[in-house]
């Protein structure tokens, strides 16, 4: 295996006890936007690299209170890439055969563990419980590797706000957690090779539809916590959000390939670096092609929350100078062109307005337009 390591990807930020740079970006929610400099160099890195594995090691909250009376009873928290335009196969790979083998892992040297999971604090003893799995965003770090088809996993370990405590024992778990995901690799490594290629291939050929939105499924489950009153570890009921997988709930026949037009080079330089090819047409381009008619736009208070709500669909004849993009979905990493120029995607480049919201004011104002007759799909077959 040929492994390569970032030791640190937030070096400036965790200097100052947080997460975002010092620029206040949040390094794990700018993997497509990629607002940061910092953000675009590391993901350069990666495309360049382009592994069959891709593991995202974090470290999580160890402190919160959920309930009232319960924190995190866990050593480790694991999940793996589940955005739903992620080869089906190689979720089933991820879920079925790696998360199991790095439980194994923990539980054989005595340490406990549990799919990641988050929610918010409540000091009230005896409130309901509700955390939410890792979400299918695109966004993060963990799902926009999953996206270029390689089989990803997020490893969280306890680490915030504990400062040296238990120090031994968080490395271990950390460690072990690795070591599981490398040896099942080494020890399955014709199946677990053959799943990536195969899944590659077939994701590049394929005409199923591609997923721009889903939701996960509220159940009722236990969770590894840590009894406040006690110190013992208790299995807690607690609502949760389940989704893995998801359920899609907006799906759309996939394109051929996605026009950009020339203006828009920051969106087409964006695509590079994420690893998708994107050909500068030499050539006039005159046709048909599906554009997208948007009825409604609502913009939250805060600057990243800006989304479209609600589309149509109508067809179109559209001349594109030479100079302007065409980006084919039939590469292996097209699921990143789905997710940030399919508008409804709640981390698409429309969503976000990351791309456009550093403009001059009166250029803004073609965000609409250009989004409606000008960034389209080709007619499909």
């Amino acid at each position: 295996m040929n492994i390569k390591i970032l030791p640190r990807y937030n070096v400036d930020g965790v200097h100052y006890f947080q997460r975002r740079y010092t620029s206040n970006v949040d390094a794990n929610r700018d993997q497509l936007k990629l607002d940061s400099r910092q953000t675009q160099q590391i993901k350069k890195v990666f495309s360049d690299f382009d592994p069959h594995i891709s593991i995202d090691v974090h470290e999580f909250i160890a402190s919160k209170i959920y309930g009232g009376d319960y924190q995190h009873g866990s050593d480790a928290m694991v999940a793996g890439g589940n955005n739903l335009n992620i080869h089906p196969n190689s979720r089933e790979q991820i879920f079925k055969h790696w998360i199991p083998a790095i439980g194994e892992r923990l539980q054989s040297h005595s340490l406990r563990w549990e799919m990641y999971a988050a929610g918010k604090m409540d000091f009230t003893s005896g409130s309901r419980i509700l955390l939410k799995e890792a979400a299918t965003e695109p966004a993060n770090g963990r799902n926009s590797m999953g996206l270029t088809q390689s089989s990803t996993f997020l490893l969280e370990t306890r680490g915030i706000r504990l400062a040296d405590q238990h120090f031994q024992r968080r490395v271990a778990a950390g460690l072990l957690s690795l070591e599981a995901i490398l040896e099942h690799a080494r020890d399955n490594h014709q199946e677990v090779l053959a799943t990536v290629q195969d899944a590659r291939k077939d994701f590049t050929n394929s005409k199923d539809d591609i997923v721009v939105t889903d939701f996960p499924e509220l159940i009722k489950r236990s969770f590894t916590m840590v009894d406040m009153n006690n110190g013992s570890i208790v299995q807690v009921p607690i609502d949760f959000y389940d989704s893995t997988p998801a359920t899609a709930n907006l799906t759309r026949a996939r394109p051929e390939a996605y026009l950009i037009p020339r203006t828009w080079i920051r969106i087409a330089e964006r695509l590079q670096i994420l690893g998708l090819d994107v050909e500068t047409l030499d050539y006039e381009y005159r046709g048909a092609v599906e554009v997208y008619n948007i009825t409604s736009s609502s913009l939250a208070t805060e600057i990243t929350e800006g989304h479209v709500l609600n589309t149509v669909t109508t067809e179109a004849l559209v001349n594109l100078p030479a100079g302007s993009f065409l980006v084919s979905t039939r590469q292996k990493n097209a699921a990143l062109a789905f997710v940030t120029l399919e508008p409804e995607n709640v981390d698409s480049y429309v969503s976000f307005s990351g791309i456009i919201q550093r403009l001059p004011a009166p250029e803004r104002y073609l965000l609409a337009a250009i989004w409606v007759s000008l960034v389209s799909t080709l007619c499909h077959d």
